[in-house]
Formats: structure tokens, sequence, C-alpha cells
């Protein structure tokens, strides 16, 4: 019992680095008003970035079916943001009452805005017209004819960390269903493509007359001492820590002193009644 206890604390001091194994990955969800073969056959892994998913998903197949495919890219979104999200959720019951439907949750992210090249390339392929839209904008008007690559920037997630976080995507996720709505009357089929991003450092050189200077700020070390520099108490290892200090060095301890506390029942000391001069002169 003590073994399977011990075994069982060593996983869960495992587990947080688990799921830091998801780090530098974003998740791509789309889903479609009418059955679609390409969400379907789309393949779930294997992919080297988002770009590279994105491609297999909008540069093959039968997308250019739908009257309108919708881009939605969000800097700073990670799979659990979405997962936090409650199943009441707008974007949970447009995946499930879509006719076609894939999730990717954990593809390598992107360095830049994955739809920056591939909205014109979508738009060529389908004979689309590109047009940029932000929610809280004037919607688009029924009398738009043609087929169209709607290109929605949702607001960044970056600085936002656990209660105020969980409080930004769910606004997000209400004026985004709203926009979407309206976007669904004037567009009956559409296809919708939602994916998250994160800037490298090069991709945040403000212009070619401070690319020295950026790139010198970038890569110089942060003043300060060593944890101005890293990061050395991560959940992983506080936790390890506290099991390690407050579990299994008092067992180590318990069982030591239980070792230490045994005594010999022989003393060494001669019998009662035991005449050593008697013994000696048999």
């Amino acid at each position: 019992m003590a073994r399977t206890a011990l075994h069982f604390l060593f996983l869960l001091t495992l587990s947080p680095a688990a799921s830091y194994a998801y780090l530098g990955t974003a998740p791509i969800v789309a889903w479609s008003s009418h059955s679609s073969n390409t969400l379907s056959s789309a393949s779930s892994s294997g992919y080297t970035n988002s770009v590279s998913a994105l491609e297999d998903i909008l540069l093959h197949g039968d997308v250019c079916q739908h009257d309108a495919i919708i881009l939605i890219d969000q800097k700073g979104l990670h799979a659990s943001d979405l997962r936090n999200l409650p199943s009441s959720s707008s974007l949970a019951q447009a995946l499930n009452e879509a006719a076609s439907a894939l999730e990717l949750p954990y593809v390598p992210q992107s360095a830049s805005n994955p739809f920056s090249s591939l909205a014109g390339a979508v738009a060529e392929r389908c004979g689309a017209r590109v047009v940029s839209h932000a929610p809280g904008q004037p919607e688009l008007t029924s009398n738009e004819k043609g087929k169209h690559v709607v290109c929605v920037e949702m607001p960044s997630l970056d600085g936002f960390e656990g209660a105020d976080r969980r409080k930004a995507v769910a606004g997000h996720d209400s004026s985004l269903s709203t926009s979407l709505t309206k976007l669904a009357e004037v567009f009956p089929s559409h296809l919708v493509v939602y994916v998250g991003w994160h800037p490298s450092l090069h991709a945040r050189q403000s212009s070619p007359f401070t690319s020295n200077l950026t790139s010198t700020a970038a890569f110089a070390p942060p003043s300060g001492g060593i944890l101005a520099r890293y990061q050395l108490l991560t959940p992983g290892l506080i936790l390890a820590l506290v099991v390690g200090f407050f579990v299994l060095v008092p067992i180590a301890l318990l069982g030591i002193s239980a070792l230490a506390s045994i005594q010999s029942p022989l003393q060494g000391q001669a019998p009662k009644g035991y005449i050593a001069s008697e013994k000696k002169n048999q």
C-alpha cells in the first residue's frame, strides 16, 4: 500500500510537466453551415505549424462551394482558453450545431498572422473578394454579391491572466457570436476558421530604421539578478518541492527513526546465577 501511495505521488508530481508539453501550440477550430468533405477528411495531427494545417483546409477540397469563408485570428489564444468556455458558450453551440466541424487543439503556433498570406491565395482560388472586419464594426449588407473571404481580427489576449483572462475570453466569445450571426444572415452558406497565434521577437520590430536597436534590445539580457533572467519557480517545480519536503522527506525520516529504534534482546550480560570462577574450575 505504501508503494502504491508513493507511485501515485510520483505521478502527481509529473502531471504539471506533462501539461507544459503543449507550450508553443495554438488551436485551430473550423466549422461550416453545410457538409464539408474537407473538414471531415482533414488530418488531426502531423502538421509542423498552423500555416501548413490551414493550407490543408483552405487550399484543398470543396471550400469554394461556400458563399463566404470567414477567417478569424486571435493573438495569444490557447487551447485552454477555449476549453474553459462553458458548454453554453456560442462557440460550443456553433460546433455542436455545425454540419461539419474540425478541432485541432495543439498545432505548433505561427509567429505571425497565418492568414496574412493565405487570405489572398484563398480568394484567388475561389474567385472571391477579400473583406476585413472586426467585431463592433458595421456589418456587411445583404446586397453584397459574389463570394467573399472575410478576415476577422479579434482583440489580443496577451497580458491577461487568471480570472481576467477568462472574463476577456467570455466577452470575446459574445462579441464574436453577434458578428457571426449577422454574417450568417448575409452568407447562409459559410465556412468559419478560428486560429490562435503569437508573434516572435523578429515580428515585433517596429521599422527598418530601428531594426538594429530593436535587435540589440531583444537579445540583451534583462537587468537584475538571476530571478529577472530566468523563471525558476514554475508551478511544476513548486509542486515537486511541496511533495518532496512535506510528504517524501517525513516518510523517509520516519522510516529511519523506526529502524534506529530497533534494539537487540542480547545485551552482553551474564545470565542470572552464573559464576565465572566455578566455570573456570570445572
